[in-house]
């Protein structure tokens, strides 16, 4: 009877454990903001939705061989748990390493052939083992399954529980209390699942179903908290669009007053200047002795028009400077260097249309400068064939990647004139942005990372 009840709550938490994860997967594989987020959890969340999907499905087969349903596929159905769970766990471990991977060393593609090399190695593995040991079946897929655990479950939930707390720190940073304590709370829980599901390894017998309901129930409520938090997350994801929308209105409020400043100059400046030299070309024709009267006028429509650009001038560096200011700008200078170099250049922008962080015109100004120095430096002395100018932005900076082919920096240019890059390097402290050259191979590359404005709270 004992027996009987332990399986009957072993069904329902397992129950319960599949379908939380299998919500998961669903709810995470539905997000379709993840191409433009700014948030690495929301940029890799199909990778958790996969998990959540394998895990789940793996899940409710354990369910039903506990239940006995078909138990003339009883072996079938174990391989094909254990290979789901096998899959599950090097997604989860590929979602945790993707999160981890910092922005210089995500050109190496860790999240994918990590997780997939150790899960080949694994199949690998079985096999060998499967052809080559005199164990019986169900001995080799028991010890199948608990490699997978260890190797792929438990590290992949490690490092997912870090990222968690990594990411709430920047959100933290970022003065959005709410989002970073459920950022904590789903790191928690994932170490949680980490010790439960990745260390300590399920059995089938009564007698071991009975010793180890306590971890089952608390594996289950680390499981289903995971979805629960990770779900209400995807609400700052929803924050973030919104968060972007106003910026670009905001911007596009910017952009009209400058319209107008625009066609006050034309319509008011421009136009005194124009009536100026209509007066200019009056007094030529008129009596000399009226030269005093007529300079006396024209002094004070030039004063009016002084005093009309001043308030022009004021108006528009008041004006916070936005990112289309800053990428047409860009774009403007990089043109200028396809005309005036016989390199060829690629240019990649790859910052949001509406993103969450600023530039003051101070920054702004510094970081065009940089570049148009960097770009200045390669077209006298690089001698290059090819040029990339690739700028890009997460939720902490702005980016910028400056590489070329040519004979690269001497080593003895480092404060020398000529190579500017010492008023390059005065630059970048002025806005507290970070500048680096490098030499690999044959390329020479300068990075250049400005941290946004800080957000008010």
């Amino acid at each position: 009877m004992v027996g009987d009840v332990n399986v009957q709550s072993y069904i329902w938490l397992y129950f319960f454990y599949g379908l939380a994860f299998f919500s998961l997967g669903i709810s995470a594989l539905q997000q379709k903001l993840r191409h433009s987020s700014e948030f690495p959890l929301m940029r890799w969340i199909h990778l958790l939705g996969l998990f959540g999907l394998f895990h789940g499905i793996a899940e409710w087969i354990t369910m039903m061989r506990i239940m006995g349903v078909y138990q003339e596929t009883d072996r079938f159905l174990y391989l094909v748990e254990t290979l789901f769970h096998g899959i599950s766990f090097a997604y989860l471990l590929s979602f945790g390493i993707a999160l981890m991977v910092t922005d210089r060393i995500k050109h190496l593609n860790l999240n994918i052939w990590v997780p997939w090399m150790i899960f080949l190695l694994w199949i690998f593995f079985y096999l060998g083992r499967y052809y080559s040991v005199p164990v019986e079946p169900y001995g080799h897929i028991r010890l199948f399954g608990h490699v997978s655990r260890y190797l792929l479950g438990f590290p992949g939930a490690i490092l997912s529980g870090l990222a968690y707390f990594v990411n709430g720190r920047q959100l933290r940073r970022m003065q959005l209390q709410k989002y970073a304590r459920m950022y904590a709370g789903g790191g928690i829980l994932f170490l949680v699942y980490a010790v439960t599901a990745g260390l300590v390894t399920p059995a089938m017998d009564n007698a071991a179903l009975a010793a180890r309901l306590p971890m089952e129930i608390l594996r289950a409520c680390s499981a289903i908290g995971i979805t629960v938090l990770t779900i209400r997350l995807f609400d700052s994801f929803v924050w973030e669009l919104q968060e972007r929308l106003n910026e670009y209105a905001q911007q596009q409020m910017i952009l009209q007053e400058r319209k107008k400043t625009i066609r006050m100059v034309h319509d008011q400046i421009i136009q005194r200047l124009f009536g100026a030299g209509m007066h200019i070309e009056n007094m030529l024709g008129n009596d000399p002795e009226t030269y005093p009267e007529d300079l006396i006028r024209l002094k004070e429509e030039l004063n009016q028009t002084i005093g009309e650009a001043r308030i022009f001038l004021q108006s528009f560096s008041e004006t916070s400077l936005v990112m289309e200011d800053f990428q047409d700008n860009l774009q403007n200078l990089i043109e200028r260097f396809r005309l005036n170099s016989q390199a060829e250049l690629d240019f990649e922008y790859h910052v949001p249309p509406m993103v969450l962080g600023k530039l003051s015109p101070e920054k702004s100004t510094q970081l065009y400068y940089i570049i148009q120095e960097a770009l200045m430096n390669i077209q006298k002395h690089a001698g290059a064939n090819h040029v990339w100018v690739e700028v890009s932005s997460n939720l902490q900076e702005l980016a910028i990647r400056i590489q070329d082919d040519g004979v690269g920096i001497p080593i003895d240019a480092q404060p020398k004139a000529g190579f500017g890059l010492k008023s390059m390097k005065e630059r970048a402290e002025k806005i507290n942005a970070a500048i680096k050259f490098e030499r690999k191979q044959v390329y020479t590359c300068v990075t250049i990372t400005v941290p946004w404005e800080e957000r008010k709270k």
